[in-house]
C-alpha cells in the first residue's frame, strides 16, 4: 500500500468515527423542528421516579450553558438518569409541540456528572411560538398564555361613615 493509500484509508476511518456536530439549546427554534440533532447536556430535574405519573415517558430538564429544554425519554432510560449526570444526546429529535419545543428520545449516553456549566433561566420549552401575522410561514415568539397578565392597581374605597351614636333619652 502506498503512502497516499494508506493515508487515504486513514482519513476515510476518522470520518467514520467523527463525534457529530453539538447543537447548544439556545439554538432550538420551530425551523430545527423534526430534524436530529446532538446535544450535551447536564440533567436538572427529572420526573422519572414519580409514581403518580402513569405515562410510559418520563420528562427531564437538561441544559448547557445556553439555557435549558425539557428532554422526553422513556421511562425504562430515564430510570437510570441520575440528577447531575452529563449526557450526550445523539439523534435527538427536535419536536414543536402545542406551539413549544422539545426534544424527544435519541441515543442517550452518560458522559460524566457535575461538571458542565448550565444555565437554568432561559428555558426555550416555556417558550410559545406562534405564525407571524405579516408571514405565516414564519414563527415568531409569542407572548406566553402561562403568566398572567398584570392587573391595574384598583382605585382606594371610599372609608365607610362611622355609625352613629345612640341618642340618650
Amino acid at each position: 500500500m502506498t503512502t497516499t493509500a494508506a493515508a487515504a484509508a486513514r482519513k476515510k476511518a476518522g470520518a467514520a468515527t467523527a463525534a457529530p456536530a453539538l447543537t447548544r439549546v439556545k439554538e432550538l427554534s420551530p425551523a430545527l423542528a423534526d430534524r436530529e440533532c446532538s446535544f450535551k447536556v447536564v440533567v436538572m430535574e427529572s420526573n422519572a421516579k414519580d409514581e403518580a405519573n402513569a405515562s410510559a415517558n418520563a420528562t427531564l430538564l437538561v441544559g448547557d450553558d445556553s439555557g435549558c429544554v425539557s428532554l422526553v425519554l422513556p421511562k425504562s432510560v430515564a430510570a437510570h438518569v441520575r440528577l447531575g449526570d452529563i449526557l450526550q444526546l445523539t439523534q435527538t429529535q427536535v419536536v414543536l409541540k402545542n406551539g413549544r419545543v422539545y426534544l424527544w428520545g435519541g441515543r442517550v449516553e452518560r458522559v460524566g456528572e457535575f461538571l458542565l456549566l448550565f444555565k437554568e433561566a432561559l428555558n426555550v420549552s416555556t417558550i410559545t411560538w406562534v405564525k407571524d401575522p405579516a408571514n405565516p410561514d414564519v414563527m415568531i415568539p409569542g407572548k406566553n398564555p402561562s403568566k398572567r397578565p398584570k392587573q391595574a392597581a384598583a382605585p382606594p374605597a371610599a372609608p365607610a361613615p362611622a355609625p352613629a351614636a345612640p341618642a340618650k333619652a
